[in-house]
């Protein structure tokens, strides 16, 4: 349960409290880095591709062709390394608002997307082999329009539901919006692979040695197998603080982006996945700080402070090394958020106008 509310969103936030019955959603992916949507598609099927998964396919004298739905020769293949079981993984999405389309169906904006692993009585639930192969795995993958309610992305699922998407639109939703999690797709994530030879989305621009570091990072992100029933967040908010102000600021027609990597060589990047379609690497030890929220036309940086990890020298530091590159800051507490959210919000404003 995510506590603290502004008064200012359950008065003015349409759908916060009330998700309207029998209406389709679709995502709005227009705030999702493009190489992230593209990998959502990749996410499908058994998991991940590796090199030997294809040599084996093609000493098998067949040609190195993969589909949603695994071959038998693919199923021999797992079962000669000694795979039995594999995690079912579903692509979860939190919104921070729903809008209205034009043909009466709903639009989701999303502030958060996690991994979730298929659970069985608060324990991680898995796939025999066996039973997958005798399954329509792309339908299974395709079809899997799950809701989870309660579903807070900042702590581990363990009180919400999972039911079909049709099932929960006719039912009287009666917790907020934002803590519902619907799934997009999913994917089963076998617990023996080479690190090495996993294959992902590349740039072909990028020098070999990039794309080892992407690979490292992106199987460690969606193939790294589950030890506990905790969602496992891959993109959006940190905070239950920085969805209100993403929210207020939704209010007033504010659009930032979220998380934005700000490097000490000047460059503003907004996470590892534009990164990755800019054909570079920064690590972590090149970074100044990540900025909750961004304003890029108007070089303005936003930062929640949570009391446990405010540190008011390491904060000076940083605004020090920001104003170097002439970029704006603006630090609200998670109290100043959560009890004076419109006064805060007129603060942004008037930064962002002038």
């Amino acid at each position: 349960m995510i506590l603290n509310r502004p008064k200012l969103l359950e008065d003015n936030l349409k759908y916060y409290k009330n998700f309207p019955k029998q209406k389709d959603l679709e995502i709005d992916f227009r705030n999702i880095p493009p190489i992230l949507n593209l990998d959502f598609h990749s996410l499908n099927g058994i998991l991940p591709i590796t090199n030997s998964r294809l040599k084996f396919i093609t000493d098998s004298g067949h040609p190195p062709i993969l589909t949603v739905n695994p071959s038998e020769i693919e199923y021999e293949y797992y079962k000669s390394i000694g795979v039995r079981e594999f995690q079912a993984v579903s692509i979860v999405f939190n919104f921070f608002a729903l809008e209205d389309n034009e043909d009466d169906s709903l639009k989701g904006l999303p502030y958060n997307i996690s991994l979730l692993p298929m659970t069985n009585k608060g324990k991680i639930d898995t796939w025999n082999i066996e039973l997958l192969q005798q399954m329509d795995v792309e339908q299974l993958c395709q079809e899997a329009n799950l809701v989870f309610t309660e579903f807070n992305p900042f702590q581990s699922w363990k009180q919400g539901m999972g039911m079909d998407y049709q099932i929960f639109s006719n039912l009287d939703c009666n917790e907020y919006t934002d803590t519902v999690g619907f799934s997009w797709g999913m994917y089963f994530l076998s617990p023996i692979f080479d690190k090495k030879e996993t294959k992902v989305l590349e740039n072909s621009m990028s020098s070999r040695e990039i794309n080892a570091k992407y690979r490292k990072y992106k199987t460690n992100l969606f193939f790294k197998n589950f030890s506990n029933t905790e969602p496992r967040r891959i993109f959006g908010c940190d905070s239950p603080i920085e969805l209100f102000l993403l929210q207020g600021m939704y209010l007033k027609k504010l659009t930032p982006i979220m998380q934005t990597n700000i490097f000490k060589s000047g460059d503003i990047i907004a996470n590892y996945f534009e990164m990755q379609n800019s054909g570079i690497w920064l690590g972590q030890e090149q970074l100044i700080t990540q900025a909750d929220f961004y304003f890029p036309d108007k070089k303005l940086a936003i930062f929640c402070d949570g009391k446990e990890f405010h540190d008011l020298k390491k904060d000076k530091k940083i605004n020090e090394a920001l104003n170097k590159f002439d970029i704006k800051v603006l630090r609200f507490t998670g109290k100043e958020i959560t009890e004076n959210l419109e006064n805060i919000l007129e603060t942004i404003q008037n930064e962002y106008e002038n």
